[in-house]
């Protein structure tokens, strides 16, 4: 299922991981999203595993240039709070640690 294909991304969150193709898609990229989470009968296997996004070799650069312009791409990963330099999830706006806001 994956030959000739790489893996672009990896997300915990199955939402994050369907907007991605979702916008790849439209644009003109296949893409393949792989979990291991059972058949979604232990959808907490993709917070240890995650949900993989897969795209054609020769589609890799439009798919990263894509997703670099996405909201998508800018909330996956992880950002220092700036109050208590914990280390937090990108995916949040907020530390929740302190409560500071994302800066």
């Amino acid at each position: 299922m994956r030959d000739g294909m790489t893996r672009l991304e990896t997300f915990t969150s199955e939402i994050e991981a369907e907007i991605a193709k979702g916008r790849l898609e439209t644009l003109g990229v296949t893409v393949v999203l792989e979990t291991d989470n059972c058949g979604d009968m232990h959808p907490h296997f993709n917070l240890q595993a995650g949900i993989k996004l897969y795209v054609p070799d020769g589609e890799l650069d439009k798919a990263r240039d894509i997703l670099a312009t996405s909201t998508v791409a800018t909330t996956t990963g992880t950002w220092v709070c700036a109050g208590c330099s914990e280390e937090i999830d990108g995916s949040y706006d907020a530390c929740w640690k302190c409560g500071r806001d994302r800066e």
